[in-house]
């Protein structure tokens, strides 16, 4: 089985941008949050309709604290 893990580091900064990875690839930069995990919550969809795969989304707090979605 193929695992694959999105994440959404935390950004404090307010005019950043919020990437998105795959695994540790840079999937894209999205104006905000809510944008990010939008996109993250689209590939998971088509993700887990391949057969032996895999997903989760860990999105990371601004304590440092990283979570599954």
């Amino acid at each position: 089985m193929q695992r694959t893990i999105l994440y959404v580091p935390f950004n404090a900064s307010a005019h950043g941008q919020w990437t998105l990875r795959r695994n540790a690839d840079l999937v894209g930069q999205f104006p905000t949050r809510d944008d990010a995990m939008r996109h993250a919550l689209a590939l998971i969809t088509s993700i887990q309709n391949l057969p032996g795969h895999e997903v989760a989304i860990k999105v990371e707090e601004e304590d440092g604290v990283w979570r599954l979605a």
